[in-house]
This record gives structure tokens, sequence and C-alpha cells, in this order.
């Protein structure tokens, strides 16, 4: 997962290093051509976790994860033994955010190791203050939670590793084409659909700079994400048969 991070670095420099040596010849005239790539540690930072393909990786561990209990049987054995559901959904769900957590900063360090080795530390825009990168940082976080709740949701209801896996790829995908779609039949009102998604607030908070109204919209779409979908696979969770 994480050499996918260090593999896009390394196809970010090497496009940079094609566009630096590209050379336009203009009335026999040979004109360097200059490519400001912005390429940095920073920005591999703040890019870090969509260039490692989160929501694909985390679809296939939730679903073994949750999955697994069902499939093998020892939900049943765990059950006997005293637990309650509740108590197992909460620690199973709990464990799943601290993996995606762990994933995440992984992802950072990696994102940032790579950058600034390839071309610097950087800095951060004009505009940006530190404590501002930071808030990126923390929403990107919680847009991981958003997306673990949602995969976690749908391995609880489905309860089968493979087609909780298909789901939870496929899934997203089919979404984005039904608000897409919708965007475009209501085209006439200023309301967007997308912009209140996961994918999109997922790539809004991609950058090392965000504009405040956006940054507030995407904290407020994955905080509510994250809770409907928690509570919806408590919901399924603690009523599903073993």
């Amino acid at each position: 997962m994480l050499g996918l991070i260090f593999i896009s670095a390394l196809t970010m420099n090497l496009m940079y290093e094609v566009s630096q040596n590209l050379i336009e010849v203009t009335d026999e005239v040979n004109i360097m051509a200059n490519f400001d790539s912005g390429f940095s540690g920073l920005y591999m930072l703040s890019t870090a976790l969509s260039n490692s393909n989160f929501t694909i990786i985390f679809a296939v561990f939730i679903s073994l994860f949750v999955c697994g209990d069902y499939t093998n049987g020892t939900l049943k054995n765990v059950i006997a033994r005293g637990y309650g559901r509740i108590s197992i959904y909460i620690s199973k769900y709990l464990v799943s955010l601290i993996a995606a957590t762990i994933y995440t900063i992984f992802c950072w360090v990696i994102g940032f190791l790579s950058g600034t080795v390839l071309w610097g530390v950087g800095s951060l825009p004009a505009n940006e203050t530190t404590l501002n990168f930071v808030t990126i940082l923390l929403v990107q976080l919680l847009s991981a939670y958003a997306y673990t709740s949602m995969f976690f949701l749908i391995a609880a209801l489905l309860k089968k590793t493979g087609g909780s896996i298909a789901v939870g790829i496929i899934a997203p995908v089919v979404i984005v084409m039904i608000i897409s779609l919708l965007d475009v039949l209501t085209n006439k009102i200023t309301f967007s659909f997308s912009d209140y998604w996961l994918d999109n607030c997922f790539i809004n908070i991609s950058a090392t700079s965000v504009p405040s109204d956006i940054m507030l919209r995407c904290f407020a779409c994955f905080l509510i994400y994250t809770v409907i979908f928690a509570v919806a696979g408590h919901l399924i969770g603690t009523r599903n048969e073993v």
C-alpha cells in the first residue's frame, strides 16, 4: 500500500524531468520549456492518502476483517463466551478506526519522505498557515473514518467476504455516477449533489491549500457520514444472525 505512494512520487518526478528537458523548436530557435511542478515533501504529504488508493485497499481490508468472523464461525464462539453483540461490534469498529489511523499516518510519513528526497521539503502556499495545513490533515483523517464506517456497514450487511469486497469497490463508483446524473438533471439549480459526497470532498482536501468554506463543508460531510454509517452498521450488526 505504501509502495503506491512511492511509485506515484517517482512517476511525478519522471514527468517533471521529461518536461524540464522538453525543447520546443520555433523559428529555428530552441526554447527550453519552463515547468514549475510545485512538487515537494509537503505536497506529497497532503496528497499521500489519495495516491495510495485508500478506498480500494480499505474496502478489501474491512471486508476480510469483519466478514471473517461470520464465514469462519468465530463470532458464535465469542458470543457463547458471554460477550454481547454491542461490545463485539464496538470493539471491531474501534479496531477498524485504529487501523485507518495507523494507515493514514504511515501514508503521510511515506509521502513526506518520498517528496522530500526527490524535491525537498518545500513550503506552504503564501496564503496558507501551518495551523490550516494541520487542519487539512485532520480532515483527511476524518475522511478515512468516514470511508471505514461505510465499508464496515457494507461488510456487516452482507457478511460475505467476496460480496462485501465487490460492493465496497463498485458501490462508490456507482454512487458517483448516480450523483453526477442528478447534477446534470438539476443543472438549473445552483445546488450540486456531488459537492456533498465522500469522493468529491476527499479530492477537495487532498491539497496543501483548501479554502475555508470548502474545508468546513468537507468536515461536516465526513462527520455526518461517519455517524450515519456507524449507527446503521451498529443496528445491522447487532441484529444479524450468526
